[in-house]
């Protein structure tokens, strides 16, 4: 019997656009360094460092790669508080996360339906609060004992040391986000977010992996800023991503892209560099055998309860998929030319109404 030919993604539709924002991090302090000791001999904790996920079923399998990576190469100095954000999830999916769930390493899944259902309502916001996109963008309100917390994609493999992302000073920014590899890989999203947001597209943040500064969300009222903005415009290409760039522009800590690596852009990254590798758009190593970085992928995929789920979609997927991926992109860069040229676009019809005065 022939063995199946895996499905290959690169050779269509790859960046056109090189980028020039930082691309390394410096290395900080590494988990391999001697802990601080009490004089009877106890590790001295640093504190807290409480980090954020939303999801559904679809994506917890790959949950579990974040988590198994970010276990692996994190600092033991920190105690790590993981809240998943969901609006239901299945009880076997749910107890496989669950195993991960240490001391020092504690995952709770929250059910958001409520208190965000409350919140929107309360704005006068409708339906937003059960799309898990949005589910971010409402962390600060729904929690108030913390000042400064991480947000991180499901799709992500964690090969640096979280504390180290954590520990960034965010200063009075509202934010803190990698230049978004995804648009300034391409030509067609770096126009729309010029034309249609009006903002920087070196400075345009990825929000699948960012550090939030919830206490300034709080005090200078963000969410009656964006509760705003929704009624006076609906973004149909980025959604939250375009209203978290427009809202905080020139409030944000541009950090190395290391921290927020793409395969799509024309440069790459060793390993000893790379910090966090992100799958996002159609480059999916559970779908694709020649995504970059997709090896660090399966190496941790090996060791959860997944694997054999997820190496199943790689050896499932056929022309056909590959083709619907194909138009899936392709109309994401139609609408993306299409809302450029809009001329009631949000930037055409209100220019610069966020961020620091000229």
């Amino acid at each position: 019997m022939q063995e199946k030919t895996l499905m290959r993604r690169r050779g269509w539709l790859e960046a056109d656009s090189a980028i020039v924002t930082p691309l390394k991090a410096d290395r900080g302090a590494s988990r391999y360094e001697e802990n601080v000791k009490n004089p009877d001999g106890a590790k001295v904790k640093k504190g807290i460092i409480p980090i954020f996920f939303a999801t559904d079923d679809n994506y917890l399998p790959f949950l579990a790669i974040t988590l198994q990576s970010m276990y692996e190469n994190s600092s033991r100095d920190y105690d790590y508080k993981m809240y998943v954000l969901h609006s239901g999830v299945s009880t076997d999916y749910y107890e496989k996360i669950m195993e991960y769930s240490k001391p020092h390493f504690e995952i709770e899944f929250v059910d958001v339906a409520v208190p965000l259902k409350e919140i929107a309502e309360h704005l006068h916001m409708r339906d937003y609060y059960t799309c898990t996109t949005y589910f971010r963008v409402f962390i600060a309100g729904m929690f108030p004992q913390y000042d400064k917390a991480l947000y991180l994609d499901c799709d992500t493999v964690v090969l640096g040391d979280i504390s180290e992302l954590y520990n960034y000073d965010l200063g009075d920014n509202l934010i803190g986000g990698a230049p978004c590899e995804g648009v300034n890989s391409f030509e067609v999203y770096k126009n729309y977010v010029r034309e249609l947001d009006g903002v920087n597209t070196d400075t345009f943040f990825n929000a699948g992996v960012i550090l939030m500064n919830l206490k300034a969300f709080r005090d200078e009222g963000f969410y009656e800023q964006f509760a705003d903005l929704l009624k006076k415009y609906k973004f149909r290409l980025i959604q939250d991503e375009d209203y978290l760039n427009v809202i905080c522009q020139d409030r944000i800590l541009q950090l190395p892209r290391a921290w927020n690596k793409f395969p799509v852009s024309m440069d790459k990254l060793n390993r000893e560099d790379l910090r966090i590798a992100h799958f996002g758009l159609t480059w999916k190593p559970w779908k694709y055998c020649d995504i970059p970085y997709g090896e660090y992928f399966w190496e941790y995929a090996k060791k959860t309860k997944f694997y054999d789920y997820l190496l199943n979609i790689l050896h499932s997927y056929t022309e056909k998929d590959l083709e619907h991926d194909k138009e899936c992109e392709l109309s994401m860069q139609k609408l993306a030319r299409d809302e450029a040229e809009r001329a009631d676009g949000y930037f055409k019809t209100y220019g610069k109404r966020y961020g620091k005065k000229a």
